[in-house]
């Protein structure tokens, strides 16, 4: 016999309606009592009709996720599965799909999230990536659709999740220069992020702090986030100047940096970032904690989803706090 809300209430010992708003995520049911609701569904196997659901309510349970316009960082960049990760167990809480959107170029994605917005096919949107002066993002601005960027925005009208990107990398640069390192180089990712921007920055204010002249020349960036190959040919020519310790902003650079560094055997103290211990042989790394990122994302979101529903504007902002592991 196939279980009913009823069911659920009674062993939950609420109401159908109050199992109903469970199951919309309302905003006006406490934690506790969504945590009892959830238990007691679990228990009987109930599964809620989401496609009846978002006829009835004009809500689809579905949130979109935009990727970067290099799609194969996603799935080779380490950060993007941990990250999915955390929106992934949050979302499955909650009774929430996951859309993923992505196109080969500007105007395809720009179409992708139009549909997305303009036909309501998604809830909200989370951004796993932070550009200056995104089309996308203004897009959603403009229509008051409920989003927020996994990533620094500069725009204080912009919910976002982030690490204090800037002061990690920081700490990054000040744990060579406390062993005794002056000759620390930098290699990032693609320059136009601003998760590479904040990383330089906090790279330079290290140095500045200790009073180690900035050298343009012992500073180089890749052309994309996740291109192994740009990276290594970039070595190539840091490596031609003194050079004491490298600081890279994740382990794809880092591959490409230790792969020539090997080949010439050359070795070198490296600090790079992620959120799992990397397969490369570096010295340290910054976790950025890249599931909990997740997480907390997708709690904001459905936060600023309930906001929408009751008219209801708030700008959230939530920094995960990151750890340097030596290896």
């Amino acid at each position: 016999m196939r279980t009913t809300i009823k069911d659920v209430a009674k062993l939950a010992g609420v109401s159908p309606s109050t199992v109903t708003r469970v199951i919309q995520n309302s905003s006006s049911i406490s934690q506790q009592t969504k945590d009892t609701v959830r238990k007691a569904m679990q228990e009987l196997n109930y599964h809620p009709n989401l496609n009846a659901r978002s006829l009835v309510s004009s809500y689809s349970q579905v949130i979109g996720l935009i990727l970067p316009v290099e799609s194969d960082t996603f799935y080779q960049n380490p950060f993007f599965p941990q990250a999915l990760r955390g929106i992934s167990q949050v979302a499955a809480d909650n009774g929430y799909a996951i859309q993923i959107s992505t196109g080969k170029d500007d105007n395809q994605r720009l179409e992708a999230v139009s549909q997305m917005v303009y036909g309501r096919r998604v809830d909200g949107l989370i951004f796993l990536y932070s550009q200056p002066d995104d089309p996308l993002v203004k897009l959603a601005l403009q229509h008051n659709f409920p989003f927020l960027v996994l990533g620094k925005a500069i725009s204080p009208f912009v919910s976002l999740v982030d690490n204090d990107n800037i002061q990690a990398c920081y700490e990054a640069t000040e744990y060579f220069i406390k062993k005794g390192y002056k000759n620390i180089g930098f290699v990032g990712g693609n320059k136009e992020l601003v998760v590479s921007q904040d990383r330089y920055e906090g790279y330079k204010q290290a140095l500045k702090a200790y009073d180690i002249p900035l050298k343009e020349s012992k500073v180089k960036f890749s052309a994309g986030f996740l291109l192994e190959d740009n990276s290594y040919k970039i070595i190539q020519k840091l490596v031609k100047q003194p050079l004491d310790a490298i600081v890279t902003t994740d382990t794809i650079v880092a591959e490409g940096v230790m792969a020539y560094l090997d080949e010439i055997g050359l070795k070198l103290p490296i600090i790079s970032f992620d959120s799992v211990r990397p397969k490369v042989k570096v010295d340290a790394y910054v976790d950025i904690n890249a599931v909990k990122l997740g997480q907390e994302a997708l709690k904001t979101l459905l936060q600023i989803i309930g906001d929408s529903k009751e008219n209801r504007q708030v700008c959230y902002r939530q920094l995960i706090p990151h750890t340097i592991i030596e290896l």
